[in-house]
């Protein structure tokens, strides 16, 4: 009886120190997901698709004199919007949008590439950012959302060479509060990227043939 009560008091002793840890990880949350790096002269700028508004701070390193040039990815279309298109409903593509908002943010014409479509995770574009921009030498400065910073950095500099520099930094146009639970659509943000972070480092990976 002692023993049985020895092992049930070592359960819940164990059960309320791994609440309490996962509470302060989680409390914790943002300042671990966004560590940017501090940016630097790069050979070029690559915006991660997502949210074309990521591409404003690209347009701010770009007139800034960070690097010469921007790449830009865009996603997979969500359900809800290939359910409309086989309707006959068309919603405008992220590829355009990203292209009027640099053009809005005084980013000149030519200046801005599409790197690829139809991406489905931060490893897809890390794979084709070493295959298709392999011929240019110099860092790169690779441009996401606060809440995808940390991924973002592990997945650059798991699939690009060693000797390419990766900078990644995170949008001042996009926030991520301490108290990230109190907006749903914060709170939806960090729940998942945990969840992605954790499934990266399992080895798990999203991956489908890249449109150019």
């Amino acid at each position: 009886m002692q023993c049985l009560r020895r092992c049930v008091a070592a359960l819940l002793v164990t059960a309320a120190t791994l609440v309490g840890v996962s509470a302060v990880a989680l409390y914790l949350a943002p300042r671990w997901l966004n560590d940017p790096d501090p940016p630097e002269k790069a050979a070029a700028i690559l915006v991660l698709g997502g949210d074309p508004t990521r591409a404003l701070e690209a347009a701010d390193l770009y007139r800034a004199g960070y690097a010469p040039k921007i790449y830009f990815s865009v996603g997979v279309d969500d359900p809800v919007t290939r359910r409309l298109a086989r309707m006959g409903i068309f919603l405008p593509r992220e590829e355009d949008i990203m292209q009027q908002v640099l053009t809005k943010a005084a980013v000149p014409e030519g200046v801005a590439s599409l790197l690829g479509r139809d991406m489905v995770s931060t490893a897809q574009e890390a794979r084709l950012a070493e295959e298709r921009l392999a011929g240019i030498q110099g860092p790169l400065l690779v441009v996401t959302s606060p809440y995808h910073v940390h991924r973002a950095r592990l997945t650059f500099r798991r699939y690009l060479p060693e000797t390419r520099r990766v900078l990644v930094v995170g949008s001042h146009y996009e926030t991520l509060p301490d108290r990230w639970w109190k907006d749903q659509g914060t709170a939806r943000n960090v729940v998942l990227e945990l969840a992605k972070t954790v499934y990266f480092l399992a080895g798990g990976r999203f991956e489908t043939p890249a449109a150019p």
